[in-house]
């Protein structure tokens, strides 16, 4: 209980109040704000403790001050609050009290709680708690909801009443009738005037001054209209005389000014208030520790003191012009100086104090103390400093190098290593240190990552901090007696910082921020190391190639050009470089290298391609290319993103190949055109000469002239068949293969030979129709070459490898010099060619599918050619549903 008897209300986040508050009173521990208002509007209270160390419980403060007026409320806080003090107070807290100052929670309440002689005085009369005051805007909203009849004025001149012995009213002037119930009048008693005073100490005190015949002034706090009084009781004869007045706006000013008093010297922020002549007349204890000295001697000082002239006249001259206009305060950085000659940055927040005398400038500072967040910002200036020194740096050695130097030089830390991860010996390798410390690590400049904590933070990608090295159990200490505190923070996956100290502790969360600040600069500078490390190697061995070769930044720039590529275009390797490469296309090879560029970006998969285009030279020539084109690494984000971070191309002149195949092309074309013509008319006038030659040896020379005429003819036939061939599309099918074997028999002149076809199971492979003109010629080789009744098995299954096509014969077979001729095995020369084109066909047809072709003695004792295609999905799977085999290959017709 509290002296007047009553229990102390406490509410926070922990249900467990202050030992010292529980053993000094009876407490009452309630949850939250509706239990507390629940509880004053039942029972009495002496205090109300609210703790808002964890969560803003402001409004509590205001709902209790609702509840009970009367009832002094603490508000308190773990460590000084500055806003949670001034919110507090706004809504009704008697005091503010931080919870580890010197004066305790429990001594407030002590300090403010009713005494024992005033036990009734919650509830009752004049007699209420000085502390209880209310605030002035609750007080309004409370007087906005009367009715118009019974309004509290906002003030009230002198009261004065009368009484005689029996304490009845003798008299009733001015304003008096405020004070009393309204049916008060002259004869009535003043018990029943003012209820509420009986069995209060109001009452005690009237009947003393009646009895001793005695003067009693005091203050109280009248409910009835809300407003504070002074009363001055004087004893006369046969009564008592009673005045009455408003003292309640001096009231609230002593009470906001022992508020904003209780804040100010709780606040971590210097407070000082200066006068009109210019000196202090208020200074906060942080003040008077920002300067060295104590508050009571800064009072009376001149504001001067502590600051140079320019500063002062700085000082001044924002107060004046916030007198003048319409700003509330600014803030002014400056320099003060300490009694002991030392300074100390602050930023100090200046505000007017209102006056009526505009030649009375009067203000208040609140100063802080920047000098840790000034040290802050220079070491993040130096920081920077040191980020342009990392990506300046051209090796791995030089980054580690700058790194310990900053650690030491801008973070300040005494013991300091990098260790360069090495992947091969998955071991961290020591790459710089402190020279202090350098020889401590000679046996081991190599650490194994699983062979500490120092590894496993480079592992995890998390920094490791140790207080003490000698006790704590995650250490493996390598004989550094002189370490205690230390912490490992990983450089990326390139290696680890590792910090080490003298001093136990020595490391915080501010020291990891900070030291992870250089790490990341650290490791943008190391990838930015690397990557010119692979250009310089790229960059040299281009530098020796002898072919055209460039290479462009993400801009499309060219940052290297080949003496030979900038040779044939007529420029300066010089000139080139930086200029858009867009400078050496022409304008439909310009759009098409773009087209192609955007399709590499587009697909994650395909980071090269190859296209002819058009280059112009200096001088205007043009001359056809063809192109290969690399991009250059890039992030996985960057592939995501389609980022484009530059190419490297190889060039080839193809002016010659052109030139040979438009050369081709019209040899081709009038060859065949005139051959054919030509041949026609030669087998026509050989026909014609076995119709009419009776003589049988010319009759035999002229059949000879037909066939060899013939065979020539059909050899141009398959001359277009195959460029035809081998200029379509590319586009793969299923075809059926045993399918295309019967309708290939059905259009092969067979005569008098034996063909027996074995199909087994699905025989469906990836081809085009082509494949019948493969086949075909296959048939063709086997029944012209074989003799007059040949036998020709074909065999079609699906094997192992694909699908499997053998043609057998009985013939002499297919000479081995044409055969390593068709294979590759053997070059084509004079002596050494391929008698025909059938065979050349096959093989040109089977490897634009994919496939392969051998060529093996049969067991018919001619020849044997084994075909393998890949194998397609089974007809009951195939998506389409068609046959391919149903369609043969159509040859176009052969112009002039």
């Amino acid at each position: 209980m509290t002296s007047s008897g009553r229990p102390v209300v406490f509410v926070g986040d922990d249900p467990t109040p202050p030992d010292d508050l529980e053993a000094a009173f009876d407490v009452v521990v309630l949850a939250d704000r509706t239990a507390v208002v629940d509880y004053l509007e039942t029972a009495p209270a002496g205090c109300v403790v609210v703790d808002g160390s964890q969560t803003d419980r402001v409004a509590t403060v205001a709902a209790a001050c609702d509840a009970s007026s009367s009832v002094p409320i603490i508000y308190t806080t773990a460590t000084a609050d500055g806003a949670a003090a001034a919110a507090a107070t706004r809504a009704g807290a008697t005091e503010y009290v931080v919870r580890e100052a010197d004066e305790t929670v429990t001594d407030r309440v002590a300090a403010v709680a009713p005494t024992g002689d005033a036990t009734d005085d919650s509830t009752t009369g004049f007699a209420a708690t000085p502390s209880a005051l209310e605030g002035r805007s609750r007080r309004r909203d409370r007087e906005q909801a009367r009715p118009s009849g019974q309004r509290i004025p906002e003030t009230f001149d002198d009261a004065h009443f009368a009484v005689d012995e029996d304490f009845e009213l003798t008299a009733v002037h001015d304003r008096s009738e405020e004070l009393l119930t309204r049916d008060a009048a002259v004869g009535t008693s003043l018990w029943e005037a003012v209820p509420d005073a009986i069995g209060s100490t109001l009452e005690t005190q009237y009947r003393r001054a009646l009895a001793e015949e005695t003067t009693i002034s005091r203050e109280t706090y009248a409910p009835s209209v809300e407003r504070w009084v002074r009363l001055r009781v004087d004893p006369t004869e046969g009564g008592l005389s009673v005045y009455a007045t408003d003292v309640t706006e001096r009231h609230e000013r002593e009470t906001d000014l022992q508020r904003c008093e209780a804040i100010v010297e709780t606040i971590d922020d210097g407070v000082l208030v200066i006068d009109s002549d210019q000196r202090f007349v208020h200074a906060n204890d942080a003040f008077a520790d920002l300067v060295g000295t104590d508050a009571e001697t800064i009072v009376g000082m001149h504001a001067s003191s502590f600051v140079d002239d320019a500063t002062w006249n700085d000082w001044m001259g924002v107060a004046m012009s916030l007198t003048a206009g319409d700003a509330s305060h600014e803030t002014i950085e400056a320099e003060l100086e300490r009694v002991d000659g030392g300074t100390v940055p602050i930023e100090a927040r200046v505000s007017p104090l209102e006056s009526t005398d505009s030649d009375d400038v009067s203000f208040v500072c609140v100063v802080r103390d920047v000098t840790e967040r000034n040290r802050r910002a220079d070491v993040v200036t130096e920081l920077l400093e040191t980020t342009q020194a990392l990506f300046s740096c051209e090796s791995r050695e030089a980054v580690a190098e700058v790194v310990v130097d900053a650690a030491e030089r801008v973070l300040g830390f005494e013991i300091v290593t990098v260790r360069f991860y090495d992947p091969d010996a998955e071991e961290l390798v020591l790459t710089a240190a402190s020279e202090t410390v350098s020889d401590l690590f000679d046996e081991r400049r190599r650490a194994g990552t699983y062979e500490s904590k120092m590894g496993e933070a480079f592992r995890q990608s998390e920094p490791i901090v140790f207080d003490d090295l000698r006790t704590d159990p995650r250490s493996t200490v390598h004989d550094y007696e002189s370490f205690r505190g230390a912490m490992c923070i990983p450089i990326g996956d390139h290696g680890i910082l590792n910090v080490g100290s003298a001093v136990t502790g020595a490391f915080d969360d501010r020291h990891v921020q900070l030291a992870q600040l250089l790490t990341a600069s650290a490791t943008a500078a190391l990838e930015r190391a690397d990557r010119r490390e692979d250009l310089l190697r790229h960059e040299q061995v281009l530098e020796a190639v002898e072919g055209m070769v460039y290479a462009l930044d993400e801009d499309a720039r060219f940052t290297l050009v080949t003496d030979p590529l900038a040779e044939r275009l007529g420029y300066d390797r010089e000139d080139l470089l930086g200029e858009p490469v867009s400078l050496i296309f022409d304008d439909d090879s310009s759009d098409r290298a773009s087209d192609r560029l955007e399709d590499m970006l587009s697909d994650p998969q395909r980071d090269r391609d190859a296209f002819e285009a058009t280059y112009v030279t200096a001088d205007g020539e043009r001359f056809p290319v063809e192109i290969e084109c690399s991009l250059l690494p890039r992030s996985e984000t960057e592939v995501e993103n389609g980022t484009f971070r530059g190419i490297v191309s190889a060039v080839r002149d193809i002016t010659r190949r052109k030139e040979r195949e438009q050369y081709l092309q019209v040899l081709n074309r009038v060859l065949r055109h005139n051959l054919r013509n030509d041949l026609t008319v030669v087998i026509g006038y050989a026909e014609l000469l076995c119709d009419r030659l009776e003589d049988r040896d010319l009759t035999a020379a002229a059949t000879t002239l037909r066939e060899t005429a013939t065979d020539l003819a059909r050899t141009s036939e398959k001359t277009r068949a195959i460029q035809y061939a081998l200029d379509r599309d590319g586009d793969l099918q299923p075809v059926d293969v045993a399918a295309t074997v019967e309708d290939a028999i059905d259009t092969v002149e067979i005569g008098d030979a034996t063909i027996s076809v074995s199909a087994t199971g699905d025989c469906r492979a990836w081809a085009d129709p082509g494949l019948e003109l493969v086949v075909d010629n296959l048939l063709e080789n086997a029944v012209r070459h074989t003799g007059a009744a040949p036998t020709v098995e074909v065999t079609v299954e699906r094997a192992d490898e694909g699908i499997r096509l053998s043609i057998d014969d009985d013939g002499p077979g297919i000479p081995p010099a044409e055969i390593d001729v068709v294979t590759g095995e053997s070059d084509i020369t004079q002596l050494t060619h391929s008698s025909g084109l059938g065979l050349w066909l096959v093989r040109w047809m089977v490897d634009s599918y994919g496939g392969s072709v051998s060529f093996a003695r049969s067991p018919l004792g001619g020849s044997r050619v084994d075909i393998v295609l890949e194998a397609a999905p089974p007809e009951s799977t195939d998506a389409t549903g068609g046959d391919a085999t149903d369609a043969a290959i159509s040859e176009p017709a052969d112009g002039p």
